[in-house]
């Protein structure tokens, strides 16, 4: 089963990830903290799951931004079911958040704007402006930043 499309989704919504969530734990928010725990999570699971796919068609490749997993890709018609799944996998759970992340800056961007223009993006802190401003929050948004905070 080789899915070029949610591989491609892959690398964008993980790039996209890292830059939201790549901030020092320490200015992150739990809710961004959790969310960078489930990718390191979903990284182990890539790396377990294509491990020996990597060992036979990338050994030659010095890991480090993105190399690894460019080689992955570009062996992509002769991976192993394993690795296969782990990419599908990991793609669906990265598109499931990018979307939750999505769904809450759509419901909140009047807030945004108006509460926390001069947040600094990445590393949670405009998710923990608005949590810190909930008070004052439209009810739309409201109910995103709890959903947001509690998945």
């Amino acid at each position: 089963m080789v899915l070029n499309a949610m591989k491609i989704k892959l690398v964008i919504a993980t790039a996209a990830a890292l830059f939201v969530f790549g901030a020092s734990a320490n200015a992150q928010s739990d809710a961004a903290g959790r969310a960078q725990a489930r990718i390191m999570a979903g990284v182990k699971k890539l790396e377990a799951g294509c491990a020996a796919d990597a060992q036979k068609y990338c050994t030659t490749v010095t890991p480090g931004d993105g190399r690894l997993f460019f080689c992955i890709i570009a062996h992509e018609d002769k991976l192993s079911s394993k690795c296969d799944y782990a990419l599908f996998e990991a793609s669906r759970n990265l598109e499931r958040a990018l979307n939750r992340i999505e769904d809450a800056a759509d419901a909140c961007w009047n807030d945004i704007e108006k509460h926390c223009a001069n947040i600094p993006e990445g590393g949670g802190r405009i998710a923990q402006c608005l949590n810190t401003k909930q008070a004052s929050l439209s009810q739309q948004c409201q109910t995103a930043v709890k959903t947001f905070l509690t998945k």
